[in-house]
């Protein structure tokens, strides 16, 4: 009874591979209804997918652009919340409900958008009509290209006129120089563009104070508090936790039932002797059961908590001891390996079975090799293949348990 459910199992392969006992499957009719498995299974990946396309995930409620805004800014201060609110300005400037361009789901839900989220995406929406705020935003942009490109130069200056002195110590000679600009030349761009570098900074620092000024950069800057990055992080966390779980309830919801569909529909074709109807149905229900298995899998890799194996593992490297993770890592593949192949050879592929099937094929019940018909040993290993039954006393196949003459064990 330990095992009761295997011989059922068991019972469902065998019958993937023939009509009936008398009809094996041609190559053609596999080549079919392999087929069909392939069509079923696509088509059932397919439909999980449009299944849960609609239903509503973390990023429907508090989309990316507001976990940058309101979340990512809780510890910021003011000028990195500033630079925060600029660099998602110009987003918006060109498209109007940004947040569901970030929503993974191709069915998006815009109703349900957090309103905190909401309350953010209409203040964006009110700075979209200040051109005054967009020209700031135009001349910081050309600002800070200025910079990048100065600040790129004066790298570049700095590294010829390390290499120049250092030739210059070395006593190398002027026709062997790698530079073409003395360091006397390049000692004077450097400091003309120093010097620009600083005026571009003084420039950007004007822009800066002018956007502090703007009441819509004001409005949101006073709308992003702790609180609120407090409170959203809260509801991310609970979605996010909780998002795996539902996502699992659905697919299951619309696999369980076809699953139970075909089992009826296999059981009753079984009962009926059908055998084509036995086949596809039992093909049927292997298709069935692999998106099954693999959504519940992924369902339980999901619902594991992240934090947890990341707190393990910050723990560990705090401790200088991450070798552990990989020790275990490599200890569970060994056990997992090794009772991957127990199951197999004791349950799948047991001795029963193969001395079931080497009888069935008129072979050596020990060494497997082709018997003759009226050996009672085999020439290959010697071995008798009969006894005597202990009820009826004919001869029998010696490894089986029931007589082939009165059917008892």
């Amino acid at each position: 009874m330990r095992f009761s459910i295997l011989p059922k199992i068991q019972s469902v392969f065998s019958r993937l591979r023939s009509i009936n006992k008398d009809e094996p499957l041609s190559g053609l009719s596999l080549v079919i209804i392999v087929f069909l498995d392939i069509f079923v299974l696509v088509t059932l990946f397919q439909g999980l997918s449009d299944q849960t396309a609609s239903f509503t995930t973390p990023s429907d409620v508090i989309p990316y652009n507001c976990q940058t805004i309101a979340i990512d800014t809780g510890n910021y201060d003011k000028q990195q919340k500033i630079n925060q609110i600029l660099s998602q300005a110009r987003n918006y400037q060109y498209d109007t409900y940004v947040s569901y361009k970030y929503t993974p789901s191709e069915g998006r839900h815009p109703e349900a958008l957090h309103p905190e989220c909401l309350k953010i995406e209409e203040l964006f929406g009110k700075m979209r009509s200040d051109e005054t705020f967009y020209k700031l935003l135009d001349a910081r942009d050309q600002i800070l290209n200025r910079k990048s490109s100065i600040e790129s130069e004066i790298d570049r200056l700095r590294g010829s006129y390390d290499t120049v002195l250092l030739e210059k110590i070395a006593n190398q000679p002027k026709e062997q120089s790698i530079s073409e600009t003395s360091a006397g030349t390049i000692k004077q761009d450097l400091q003309k563009r120093t010097e620009e570098l600083a005026r571009v900074i003084v420039e950007e620092q004007a822009n800066l104070a002018l956007f502090e000024q703007n009441s819509h950069l004001l409005w949101i800057l006073s709308y992003l508090t702790p609180k609120l990055a407090e409170d959203l992080r809260t509801t991310l966390y609970r979605l996010e936790f909780y998002y795996p779980l539902k996502r699992l309830g659905v697919e299951l919801l619309f696999l369980i039932p076809l699953f139970f569909l075909v089992w009826f529909w296999n059981s009753q074709s079984v009962k009926r002797e059908n055998g084509a109807q036995t086949l596809v149905s039992s093909h049927l229900l292997v298709v069935v059961f692999i998106p099954i298995f693999w959504k519940i899998c992924e369902g339980v890799l999901e619902i594991i908590p992240e934090r947890l194996l990341q707190a393990v593992m910050k723990f560990l490297q705090d401790l200088q001891i991450l070798m552990l993770w990989y020790y275990f890592l490599i200890l569970l593949a060994i056990g997992a390996t090794l009772a991957i192949i127990y199951f197999l050879q004791k349950k799948v592929f047991n001795r029963k079975r193969l001395i079931e099937k080497r009888v069935e094929h008129a072979q050596c019940q020990f060494c497997g090799k082709r018997l003759r018909e009226g050996d009672i040993f085999c020439p290959f290993c010697g071995e008798n293949q009969w006894r005597k039954c202990t009820k009826c006393k004919e001869e029998t196949y010696r490894e089986l348990s029931i007589c082939r003459k009165c059917g008892k064990e």
